[in-house]
């Protein structure tokens, strides 16, 4: 699906990548994903896996149970001789 990607497809997509970042800034990105490319590959032939930050420690802490949700007071059932309708705004001029 990718790989069919013309000419015309691929500038238009160039023309947006340098309306996203701005001439100034398009050659540090293309350096970055150089870079990240570069060591998806590295990587992947190694067989091993290359840690993005701190790894995070494998113990589970302990999180503290939820407080219980006190339902509200029962609300009694209001008549229909006690709902008055709506009043209507005088027209404004």
């Amino acid at each position: 699906m990718f790989g069919s990607l013309g000419s015309t497809e691929l500038i238009v997509v160039l023309v947006v990548v340098l309306i996203v970042f701005g001439a100034g800034k398009l050659p540090s990105v293309m350096r970055d994903l150089g870079k990240g490319v570069s060591e998806f590959k590295k990587a992947q032939s190694d067989g091993t896996a290359v840690a993005a930050g701190p790894v995070a420690s494998t113990q589970v802490a302990s999180v503290p149970a939820p407080a219980p949700v006190q339902s509200p007071a029962p609300v009694a059932p209001v008549s229909s001789s006690e709902v008055r309708p709506p009043q209507s705004a005088a027209p404004r001029a």
